[in-house]
């Protein structure tokens, strides 16, 4: 018995429900490879979330002990066990997430879209690709796509935690799409039933799910370069996670009574239909849309072939 291994899954179970759904369809290796890599990144969001005075500091210290390939070190200190099966690439995706971390560890508030989609490229795109090495998918061009699911995710998920993370002092959507209202503000709206600054915040989270839609598309093209039961455990969970927009845009983007939570049925039911189109609709590789990683120039290098 693997205990690091038993206690990722454990982990990636209680935190990650989505993922741990439709990791139910991967081989055991895989599952196991992925819980590893979720743990690994939850430990991180975990430390820059802990609202401790040395968040940044230690960030700053894992990034550098990463860099220098010092992981007993990061073992020892933080109860950090790095994924050996990342490539040497791949590292540099964890100093991008660790970077995006840093971000949050401010106040946070975005004024472009720019801003926005190179955050969620920091936290979330860059999952994505180190989640290729977890399920052994060594296409460069597929970690393209995987990039744009991480995004899509990551932008269902701040339409998800609006309030929560007004909370924290937050404020994700662009300021030029809600006129430029403070975290206090999105707070008191929500608290006071503050219609008019509600429908304002409601129309953000609009815009905001339509944007992740064009980042889905483009996600689930790369499921063309998986095997089958992997490309139907990547599309149960996108599915599942996509299904928390829907629920918004269905209760006309109500954000301020709390999160919108995915029930068993429906993951049932979303499970069955991607199991069924991944198993008799035919997928066909096609070129990336270079217009999606307009904002990540610096950042990504479009991907093609191996």
């Amino acid at each position: 018995m693997d205990y690091h291994i038993d206690n990722a899954k454990s982990v990636l179970k209680k935190n990650g429900k989505s993922f741990y759904w439709a990791g139910k369809f991967l081989p055991k290796e895989c599952i196991n490879r992925a819980a590893e890599l979720y743990n690994f990144c939850r430990i991180l969001d975990d430390i820059a979330d802990n609202g401790e005075i040395n968040s940044l500091k230690d960030l700053s210290d894992i990034a550098s002990n990463i860099k220098k390939k010092n992981f007993k070190y990061l073992e020892k200190i933080y109860s950090i066990k790095y994924p050996r099966f990342l490539n040497s690439f791949s590292k540099n995706e964890v100093i991008n997430l660790i970077d995006g971390l840093i971000l949050d560890q401010k106040p946070i508030l975005f004024k472009k879209e720019e801003e926005l989609i190179r955050y969620s490229y920091h936290v979330a795109g860059t999952v994505g690709i180190m989640m290729c090495d977890a399920l052994k998918c060594k296409n460069n061009l597929a970690k393209t796509f995987a990039i744009d699911l991480g995004i899509a995710m990551q932008l269902t998920n701040i339409a998800r935690d609006v309030l929560e993370d007004a909370k924290m002092g937050r404020r994700y959507l662009p300021g030029i799409w809600v006129q430029n209202m403070s975290p206090k503000e999105i707070v008191l709206a929500a608290k006071t039933n503050d219609l008019k600054k509600i429908h304002i915040i409601s129309k953000g989270i609009k815009k905001l799910l339509i944007l992740a839609e064009s980042y889905y598309f483009s996600g689930e093209r790369g499921f063309a370069f998986l095997p089958f039961n992997t490309r139907v455990a990547i599309s149960v969970a996108s599915g599942v996670y996509r299904e928390i927009g829907v629920q918004l845009e269905k209760e006309n983007y109500n954000w301020q009574n709390g999160r919108q939570i995915t029930s068993i049925y429906t993951k049932i039911k979303i499970t069955l239909l991607k199991f069924l189109k991944e198993t008799f609709y035919y997928r066909m590789k096609k070129k990336h849309n270079s217009e999606l990683h307009v904002y990540l120039k610096e950042l990504v290098h479009e991907r093609q072939g191996n």
